[in-house]
């Protein structure tokens, strides 16, 4: 049966099974699932039951409904582990509610005089409260306590070797206490973070059993054992002989889904001293409560991450768009436009102008190999070399060669490499040389002909630039008549991607082009960076988007 469990707020822990076709939550006492939370609304959400699938609805309430920290405005469909939260309420949808299992297995010695090991293995989920009416009032009291400290704060770093100190209380024949959890990607790295002993001075040597761990670990059951030594299902480790561990209990930290992501394990060096099954299931309760706030904090640790690198990137995205023209040339008998936008908050697209000190003007566009920081960040250098390689040679191919130079030594390393196509313009004789490192050609559009060429040959393009140094690049000129525009752009604008996966095509760019009513740069920029949209609504951007077109006017 599908159930909801309480992460965070009134009845923490606890399991609310989901049984009707309708179940409301909110703050009214008549509903199914009753949240005593002033800033919650009487009537705040519902969970619907169609035709076998769980969906949740928000009814208008004035501080919203949450799932998986996204704010939802119409019925969403439940999956497990869906985090709900409602204000400061937060619960987990499980598909299926979890069974309070307990599975006993001992070994009863032959020789009475030489008791061998019995052993417990036990699974208990957050219901597991449930049983501590068996407990002494002493050992609730010190739960009781153990769980409103857990409930009060996320800054386990101090309340974790305080939860240590508590268990010491409540087992009394407890000579170490260790709070391990599971790291690394593969969950392999067991990483103690906490370590406790009844005489301090033994801390720095202490160490836990890693067979009993990862045992407890895999299975996600908690493990008890009278003797270590001489239990058959562990393989003896040295830690167990070095340590003399006699009698040892240890209990999984597990997230909503069941999996287990650390332990809390409990031991003994007196052979006389020995953990019974009502003490496993006492250390299952704190575990259960333990593993909730552990994740809480994981949680709002994450959430505290992304917002710094959310942060970041915006402030990096600033920085970035710095490095781009911040107004259009002014040379006359010309015009010039430009648009430039990433596919991430920051990308690896570059255009830009330079007007030389003998009357050209440089157009430049550029597309780093790539997305995302890494490219930005090649995208920069070229910003600034781009403008000192085009001052110090005159001419525009010796130009683009010194400029590859300077970027091999920074993205060969990184395998790396950049294509750019420049075009430097002399508004006096008209005349266009482009040079290309690799880059498609500049589209030529005649707009009294309506005629869309490519403005250079594909023979003159040239190697993309930071990948081998010291080659010579070509160059192309030709002469702009009245009424002609050189438009260049990245690939992000013909291989833009709609939904299933179709490209917007060079015969989208130029059919776009030719529907322009003049050879006006602002109206070809704009109407081609809506159309490569449309043609992309409904999926992430597939790439950079970087338009720039210079017109000779009529």
């Amino acid at each position: 049966m599908p159930s909801l469990q309480v992460l965070k707020g009134p009845n923490e822990g606890a399991i609310i099974p989901i049984e009707q076709e309708r179940s409301v939550l909110g703050r009214n006492h008549d509903c199914a699932i009753v949240i005593p939370i002033t800033s919650v609304s009487r009537e705040h959400a519902e969970i619907l039951r169609i035709n076998g699938k769980y969906y949740i609805v928000d009814r208008q309430s004035r501080n919203g409904t949450f799932v998986n920290n996204q704010a939802i405005n119409q019925r969403t469909l439940l999956k497990n582990n869906d985090r709900i939260r409602i204000c400061d309420f937060i619960a987990a949808f499980l598909d299926d509610m979890p069974e309070v299992t307990t599975t006993y297995e001992s070994e009863e010695a032959d020789d009475p005089e030489d008791e061998g090991p019995s052993t417990v293995e036990a699974t208990l989920n957050h219901t597991s409260h449930l049983l501590l009416e068996t407990q002494p009032a002493e050992k609730l009291r010190l739960l009781i306590e153990i769980t409103n400290n857990l409930s009060k704060t996320l800054e386990l770093q101090t309340l974790l070797p305080k939860i240590a100190d508590s268990l010491f209380h409540l087992f009394k024949q407890a000579d170490r206490c260790f709070i391990i959890q599971a790291e690394g990607e593969k969950g392999d790295k067991l990483m103690p973070r906490v370590v406790k002993t009844r005489r301090p001075f033994d801390e720095g040597n202490a160490r836990f059993s890693r067979s009993i761990v990862r045992r407890t670990l895999e299975e996600a059951k908690a493990f008890l054992s009278d003797d270590a030594s001489r239990d058959d299902r562990i393989q003896l480790s040295q830690s167990v002989v070095d340590f003399r561990i006699r009698s040892v209990m240890c209990a999984p930290l597990c997230k909503a889904d069941g999996r287990a992501f650390g332990v809390i394990q409990l031991d003994t060096q007196d052979r006389a001293k020995k953990f019974s099954q009502e003490d496993l299931k006492l250390l299952c309760g704190v575990a259960n409560q333990a593993a909730i706030s552990l994740e809480n904090a994981r949680m709002l640790d994450e959430t505290v991450r992304q917002e710094r690198i959310q942060r970041d990137l915006q402030l990096a995205k600033q920085v970035q768009m710095s490095f781009l023209p911040k107004a259009p040339p002014r040379v006359e008998g010309y015009e010039f436009w430009g648009h430039y936008e990433p596919a991430r908050e920051v990308g690896g697209d570059y255009y830009g102008y330079l007007q030389l000190l003998d009357g050209r003007v440089v157009c430049a566009v550029g597309d780093v190999a790539g997305k995302g920081v890494s490219a930005s960040l090649i995208m920069a250098k070229l910003s600034s070399d781009i403008r000192f390689c085009t001052l110090a040679e005159s001419e525009p191919h010796r130009a683009i060669a010194r400029l590859n130079d300077s970027l091999c030594e920074f993205t060969g390393p990184m395998d790396r490499f950049v294509t750019l196509c420049a075009v430097v313009l002399d508004p006096k004789t008209h005349q266009a040389t482009i040079v290309s490192g690799g880059h498609g050609s500049p589209l030529l559009y005649k707009s009294k002909t309506g005629e869309i060429v490519e403005a250079m040959p594909s023979s003159v393009a040239g190697m993309p630039l930071g990948m081998i140094d010291g080659i010579d690049f070509e160059s192309y000129s030709l002469v702009l008549e009245p009424g002609e525009s050189l438009i260049l752009f990245t690939d992000g604008v013909n291989e833009s991607m709609n939904i299933k996966g179709e490209e917007f095509t060079m015969e989208g760019v130029q059919r776009i082009i030719k529907s322009c009513k003049s050879n006006s740069p602002k109206e070809i920029v704009e109407k081609l960076v809506a159309a490569v949209k449309q043609h992309a609504a409904g999926r992430d951007p597939h790439d950079d988007l970087t338009v720039v077109v210079m017109s000779r006017l009529s």
